[in-house]
């Protein structure tokens, strides 16, 4: 039965605790005390590490398969252990030159080819299942906006945003408003906001029933609320179930279930919302085994980003791969496949602006 710790690990139980997840990470088989002298620079004796690997093993960071065999890594000493990891790439100023180097062919390109290559690097670079969110048309400057006539009651929309990303639907005229008119008053007033910045306007925008007004002005407040109504499908890029399936640490159950869960779309946005919602302050978040509150996915671990325009959040990633990853590098890699996709699609909206 796991306890609670109630003392913090001294430094000698921290070195033994990272040192052992590490090398379990990198044989996938229990380690012992004897295994740990070999392969590290730990210098204590063999009775001492027994003992301090008891009290983790008490603590809940380690379990033993079995009498004759050495400890394994639960959740929660993977979480020290990405923790540990995290501060030491917090001190490191720079992630390296050789990783610009190799994969700058993956951000050339339009603008799908880019999030395609985003998602091909991650994947093939962590052994993962890589998925990205399309940007938010909701988080994107509207450009321009273009109307077609259909008849005397129906109009076409066609918004043109930031990164040539565009979206097309009809909605109803307003009586009192001309074709023309309408368009110039729409491209005048709402260049440069986004599509929630719009929905903020209208949703606040009150008439005052004592003072004068124009009719085209509550014409026009109409016409909006029909405009920010629309449903914008995004969707999302996938890749990497080769990966998953060739994976030796998991087996066909959870293969089976992780596929469940990356076919399904609805799942994914309702699991992005819930654990990291856009408004979120933090840029990157990662949750292993059990802490993804998924059922039957507690064989993974789930790593979440986000990528911007300047420093508006558009859209997210999710990586997935077995919980027994080398955290270092994949946090590594999710850094700068995040940063450069801010970069380039920052480089385009002002472009395109």
């Amino acid at each position: 039965m796991i306890k609670k710790n109630k003392k913090n690990l001294n430094e000698r139980q921290k070195k033994i605790l990272f040192c052992l997840v590490k090398e379990y990470i990198k044989t996938h088989r229990p380690v012992s005390s004897s295994r740990l002298l070999e392969v590290s620079n730990i210098g204590y004796s063999s009775a001492t590490i027994r003992n301090d690997m008891r009290k983790l093993d008490y603590f809940g960071y380690l379990k033993q398969p079995h009498m004759s065999a050495g400890r394994i890594p639960t959740d929660k000493a993977l979480r020290f252990y990405l923790n540990a990891i995290e501060e030491i790439i917090k001190s490191s100023k720079e992630l390296g030159n050789q990783i610009e180097l190799d994969f700058q062919e993956y951000f050339e390109g339009d603008f799908n080819k880019i999030l395609e290559g985003a998602i091909k690097l991650l994947s093939l670079s962590s052994n993962g299942i890589v998925i990205i969110e399309k940007p938010k048309m909701e988080s994107l400057k509207i450009l321009s906006i273009r109307l077609n006539k259909i008849d005397d009651f129906r109009t076409v929309v066609f918004i043109s945003t930031e990164l040539g990303l565009n979206e097309t639907f009809t909605i109803f005229h307003p009586n009192d408003l001309s074709f023309v008119e309408l368009e110039n008053l729409l491209n005048n007033n709402l260049r440069n906001m986004t599509i929630k910045d719009v929905k903020k306007y209208v949703s606040e925008f009150q008439i005052n029933p004592q003072m004068w007004y124009d009719k085209k002005l509550e014409e026009l407040i109409r016409f909006l609320k029909k405009l920010v109504s629309e449903r914008f499908e995004e969707g999302f890029l996938k890749y990497g179930f080769q990966r998953i399936v060739l994976h030796d640490l998991i087996d066909l159950g959870d293969i089976r279930n992780i596929i469940g869960f990356v076919e399904n779309d609805r799942m994914i946005q309702e699991f992005l919302e819930r654990e990291f919602p856009l408004e979120i302050a933090e840029d990157r978040r990662i949750l292993i085994g059990s802490e993804n509150g998924i059922k039957n996915l507690e064989s993974f671990s789930l790593f979440l980003s986000n990528y911007k325009i300047l420093d508006r959040k558009i859209g997210r990633l999710l990586l997935i791969t077995s919980k027994i990853a080398d955290y270092q590098k994949i946090i590594q890699l999710i850094d700068y496949v995040s940063n450069r996709l801010t970069e380039i699609l920052t480089r385009l909206a002002k472009r395109r602006g």
